[in-house]
Formats: C-alpha cells, sequence, structure tokens
C-alpha cells in the first residue's frame, strides 16, 4: 500500500529563501486533441496545439534566458521524438526536461499495463534525445496505478497532486518518490487553453501576483513552495507572454525566491530537508 508522508514544519530552502518557485511547462503539440468516433480529427484544435513546438517553445526559451530562470518541461514523449531540435534547445537553456506521457494519454482510463507501457516509451524517447532519462513525470490526469508504477520505473518525483501546498513523500516497500504538488492557477485556466476569448495577458498577472503575493506574505513565519503549470502552445502566444515575464520580473523582484526546477527540488527533498525522514523510512519498511 502507498503511503503519504508529510513534514510541513521541516520547510527550508537552500539558501534561506522566503519562497522556493517551482515553473514547469507542459510541453505538448496536438496530442490531446484526438479523432472522433468518426475517426475525424478536429484540425483547429490540433493545429492550435503545434504551435507549441513550432514557435511558442523557442519564445518561452528565450524570455528564460533574458530573465536568468531555470525551469522544467515536462515533455511528450511525442514531441521529443518529433521535434529532436526543441529538446536540445531546452536542454542547451540550462533547464530539465521530463516525462509527460507519449502521445499526451489520459492515464487514468489506461489499464495497468498499457500505463506501464506510456512510461517505459516516454523514457527510451526522452533518453534517447536528452541523453539522459528523466526523472521526474506529470501524468495527463493520473491513474490510481501511476505512484506505484513511478516507483517501479525508478523517478525521483511525481507532480500531480493538487491536495497539498508543501512537498512530501511517498512510500512503498521502501521505494520512496517526491510529490511536487500543483495549485489551479495555469495557464490552462486564466486563458482558456485554446480559446482565446480567455487571452488578455494583464488579467492572467493579476491573477498570479495575487496568488504569489499572498504566498510571499505567509512565508514571512515559514518558507513556502510555489509552482507554476504552464503549456508552450498558450502561455507562449505572442501577447500572453506578457504574463509569464511579468509574474517572473515581479517574483525576482522580492529579492528572496529560488527559481527551483524539479529535480534540483526532489534532490534537495530527498538528500537533505527529507534525509533523516527517508532513512527512517526505508529502515522502517525494510
Amino acid at each position: 500500500m502507498v503511503k503519504e508522508y508529510h513534514y510541513d514544519d521541516l520547510m527550508r530552502w537552500p539558501k534561506g529563501e522566503r519562497v522556493a518557485v517551482f515553473l514547469t511547462f507542459d510541453f505538448q503539440g496536438g496530442e490531446d486533441v484526438k479523432p472522433d468516433k468518426n475517426g475525424i480529427l478536429n484540425y483547429e484544435s490540433w493545429s492550435q496545439g503545434e504551435y507549441g513546438p513550432h514557435h511558442a517553445i523557442y519564445r518561452i526559451l528565450r524570455i528564460l534566458k533574458e530573465e536568468g530562470v531555470t525551469a522544467s518541461f515536462l515533455t511528450c514523449g511525442a514531441i521529443a521524438e518529433r521535434y529532436p531540435e526543441a529538446v536540445k534547445a531546452i536542454l542547451a537553456g540550462g533547464h530539465a526536461v521530463e516525462g509527460h506521457g507519449y502521445n499526451h494519454e489520459i492515464a487514468r482510463y489506461l489499464p495497468r499495463n498499457e500505463e506501464h507501457e506510456v512510461m517505459r516509451k516516454a523514457v527510451a524517447m526522452i533518453e534517447k534525445r536528452a541523453g539522459t532519462r528523466p526523472v521526474g513525470w506529470r501524468s495527463c490526469t493520473q491513474s490510481t496505478n501511476t505512484i506505484e508504477l513511478l516507483m517501479e520505473h525508478g523517478f525521483t518525483y511525481n507532480t500531480n497532486c493538487f491536495h497539498e501546498e508543501c512537498p512530501f513523500l511517498w512510500e512503498k516497500d521502501g521505494k520512496i518518490l517526491v510529490e511536487l504538488p500543483r495549485q489551479p492557477f495555469g495557464d490552462g485556466t486564466l486563458f482558456g487553453h485554446r480559446h482565446g476569448e480567455y487571452g488578455n495577458p494583464f488579467l492572467g498577472l493579476d491573477t498570479w501576483k495575487a496568488y504569489f503575493d499572498e504566498m510571499f506574505e505567509e512565508s514571512a513565519h515559514k518558507p513556502k513552495y510555489v509552482p507554476f503549470t504552464c503549456h508552450p502552445y498558450i502561455i507562449g502566444r505572442p501577447g500572453r507572454t506578457l504574463a509569464l515575464r511579468g509574474i517572473i520580473r515581479h517574483m525576482k523582484a522580492t529579492g528572496s525566491v529560488w527559481f527551483a526546477t524539479g529535480r534540483e527540488l526532489s534532490d534537495w527533498c530527498l538528500n537533505e530537508l527529507f534525509a533523516a525522514e527517508c532513512k527512517t523510512l526505508k529502515r522502517v519498511s525494510g
């Protein structure tokens, strides 16, 4: 049985920063647009998603470089397969490439063996393109098998849950997985995914500022963790990137923020933050 272990009282960051920011991009193309029952594909919706690997990814990478921050790109295996140059560009910018299914499968609908195969294929393709295997994973709506499968595949962290504010640990039979939670303030919510009527970047920026500002105020009492979920095909459109650059600059202006990749955060949790607790869990489970 998979168990959760929480240690919110231990929260602290490497240089005493008040907030750790986990900036993530779900890097997909049109994979989430499936043919209807008649086998007909909605080309307009599919094509909007394809804007991500064609153009948006490079605009986002330029902004991150100019602002001097690093991020994690949860990447579909099919995107790594079709757009190896985009994967190389992400890595060249000092960012992390992790897993996000293969064809953006809805994991909760998959039998266990099929979800296992999705992970296997995605790991193999990303490792082929990136030269290193992914250690983090975000499912499209994870299943009841996802956590155990990630442990079996040797992942370090998962980033799917919405029910917690701080990183925590999953454990089963001495195997440990870090969870880096999410918040429902992603660009898909703010901009309505493919629906342009929700495209006002200033309204999106105001929402993100309000979210960050309250967390930063609370961090005066205890360090905080602030995740952002974005998608290149959404936030990477001209104009919408004003919200991305705006929130980065807003957070940087506080002078007490750690922009960390998922690898950095999960390593910190395992080797520093929860190190003693991890040893205890493994010893008790063993």
